[in-house]
């Protein structure tokens, strides 16, 4: 056949190589096309592969190689897991495998030759996270095309799993817990070098074992993850325990709030505890003089004497935030909290505005320079000084059979709820030109995680305040008549938290603050026991309260419990109390909710597993339907 003759049929589908890479039509004539030869290029052809049909030698031995590789490393990885995957964090940290790899510091804040993940030397990491992962990252590896990185990471303190993470928490959580600055913070993680030589080693942990499960990064099964966390949570207590700093104390807020939403109660409280400790070891203290902040009004009234560094804003916050923490979620409680006496005008944190500017313009003011406050100190007023009134109130022990007694009880109560009817007054006053200040630019301002939160912890006081005079259900041994006054102010109150959690979107849901979770059962609760006393419905707002908690379960664990007590009480909701399977306490409003609420988890956990089951649906007098068992949506 001629040189320049017709392409044989076998080779007419392939085009040079010229062609392919300008991905332009290739004739495809030998020995040159016709771009080749018009251009001068040399025309080269690749001889096309010819496999023959079947698997390569070799293939199905290379396979059994890597399984046998894979089931080697997964039993070493289970050998170290937890079988029911939880691990308690203090046992973790004193076992066998705990103190040799648990972070230490210096003096001066640098790390030791024992640490993990990114503050560790080339061949450390976290132990149980990856030491048996041949995938894993460290900093020396990261972006090695190497074969050993070639992985997905599986070391939650890597550089890159940190930055992602970091990101997150600032995108979905640091708007309810806003104690860190961020630009600085931000401006430490540009480089690993600057997260070694800082001191917020443990802040980075502890954000760290709260969005773990938010990591694209990072490869892990949900059992890996836990036993990850508890191993952070631990590292993080340790070192605080070492290093009494205000980044430590940061530390154990974030961490306080996470064990919260998970219903480890006992845990957060001593969390917070130690927070507070190092804070009055530190004098992590709000300094005021002889005026007032026991209402909205006085966020207007601020010091002149104010430093306005990011050190001391930081020490500010973290001080308020252990103060908030411990109130709001001791709401009811029987006995006195250990909270420490606060100045009468003290310093409150600064303005959203302020608090987003970098360090260098916020050490130019001496004073600030916005004469209003954030959401989150009007949260700080409520806990300091309103909730302060309603924890001293219901410590004191009253017979209720005795008239004497029980009419001055009321009084006082009804005072108190007057209290808190005029500072709710000044709360919506002050969230309005707040908004006007500082928020008009925002979407939805009104929704401001820390203008809800305080609206529905206000409710939650009343409700608190007033329950135990409410009506019970038969079954509960009510031997004093209700009190009217109470079941209409405790509705009231229960309608509102319905009406602002109705407002919130999902998305907004699945970040809440964990500590409004409590808010929405406690008014869930008072809806179920009312109206099972009054023999009525059940009002619709409860469908949206359970709907939230179960939008929210998605993200903390303490939102499951609770709406499964909840499935359960409407699920039984036409049972006597004396025949219902849900503890006879969830139905005695003279118990509030913070004292009977481990008793229903615990049961939840327990007995109540499987509890509802096989229940009926509720149906009115007439046999017509008005109730039904919650399915997975309540709104459907």
């Amino acid at each position: 056949m001629d040189e320049t003759g017709p392409t044989p049929p076998s080779e007419r589908k392939v085009a040079c190589n010229v062609c392919r890479r300008r991905k332009t039509a290739c004739d495809r004539a030998r020995p040159k096309c016709s771009l080749c030869t018009k251009n001068g290029l040399v025309c080269h052809y690749a001889d096309k592969e010819r496999h023959t049909p079947g698997l390569r030698a070799g293939y199905v031995q290379s396979l059994e190689q890597r399984i046998d590789g894979l089931e080697s490393r997964l039993q070493r990885l289970e050998s170290r897991v937890p079988t029911d995957g939880v691990t308690d964090p203090m046992q973790d940290a004193t076992n066998s495998d705990g103190p040799e790899h648990v972070h230490h510091f210096y003096a001066d804040g640098r790390p030791s030759t024992q640490g993990s993940g990114y503050f560790a030397g080339p061949t450390e990491r976290l132990e149980g996270a990856s030491n048996h992962d041949e995938h894993s990252f460290n900093l020396d590896h990261i972006g090695d095309p190497s074969p050993q990185n070639t992985g997905t990471p599986t070391d939650p303190l890597a550089f890159p799993v940190v930055q992602e993470l970091c990101t997150v928490w600032f995108q979905k959580y640091h708007r309810w817990l806003p104690i860190l600055h961020r630009p600085t913070f931000m401006q430490t993680l540009e480089s690993a070098e600057r997260v070694r030589l800082s001191n917020y080693a443990p802040v980075v942990e502890a954000i760290v074992a709260i969005t773990l499960p938010h990591s694209n990064v990072i490869s892990a099964s949900a059992l890996h993850q836990e036993h990850l966390r508890n191993q952070l949570s631990s590292s993080v207590v340790l070192q605080c325990i070492d290093r009494q700093s205000a980044q430590s104390a940061q530390a154990l807020l974030i961490l306080s709030v996470f064990h919260y939403g998970e219903g480890n109660f006992t845990r957060s409280w001593n969390m917070l505890a130690m927070a507070r400790r190092i804070s009055v070891h530190l004098g992590l203290t709000a300094p005021g003089d002889s005026g007032t902040a026991s209402s909205p009004t006085a966020l207007r009234r601020l010091a002149d004497f104010t430093n306005t560094t990011v050190t001391q804003e930081e020490r500010t916050r973290a001080y308020w935030m252990s103060q908030m923490l411990e109130s709001i979620s001791t709401v009811g409680a029987p006995y006195e909290l250990a909270l420490s006496a606060t100045p009468g005008h003290p310093l409150l944190p600064c303005s959203d505005t302020f608090w987003d500017f970098p360090d260098e313009v916020m050490s130019e003011h001496q004073i600030r320079p916005y004469n209003y406050c954030s959401a989150f100190s009007l949260c700080v007023i409520l806990a300091a000084s309103e909730l302060s009134v309603v924890h001293q109130f219901l410590r004191r022990a009253v017979n209720m059979e005795a008239f004497e007694e029980r009419d001055a009880w009321q009084i006082e109560a009804q005072r108190i709820d007057e209290r808190l009817t005029a500072w709710r007054d000044e709360f919506v006053a002050a969230v309005f030109r707040l908004i006007n200040a500082e928020y008009a630019s925002r979407e939805r301002p009104e929704m401001d995680a820390y203008v809800v939160l305080t609206n529905c912890v206000l409710n939650t006081a009343v409700i608190t305040l007033l329950q135990r005079r409410a009506a019970c259900p038969e079954g509960t041994d009510q031997t004093v008549e209700p009190w009217a006054f109470a079941n209409t102010r405790c509705v009231y109150a229960a309608e509102n938290t319905a009406f602002k959690i109705r407002q919130m979107d999902e998305d907004e849901l699945l970040v809440c603050h964990p500590h409004l979770i409590f808010s929405i059962f406690v008014a869930a609760r008072f809806y179920i026991v009312h109206s099972k006393a009054l023999d009525a419905s059940v009002p619709t707002n409860l469908h949206c309260l359970a709907f939230a908690l179960h939008t929210c379960g998605k993200t903390w664990p303490l939102a499951c419990y609770y709406e499964k007590i909840l499935r359960i009480a409407v699920a039984e909701y036409r049972t006597p109390v004396v025949l219902a399977s849900l503890p006879r306490v969830f139905y005695d409003l003279r118990q509030t909710t913070f004292e009977i609420v481990d008793t229903l988890i615990e049961w939840v956990k327990g007995p109540g597993v499987d509890a509802g089951a096989a229940m009926p649906a509720a149906s009115g007098h007439n046999g017509s339907m008005i109730f039904t068992p919650m399915t997975t949506n309540p709104l459907t």
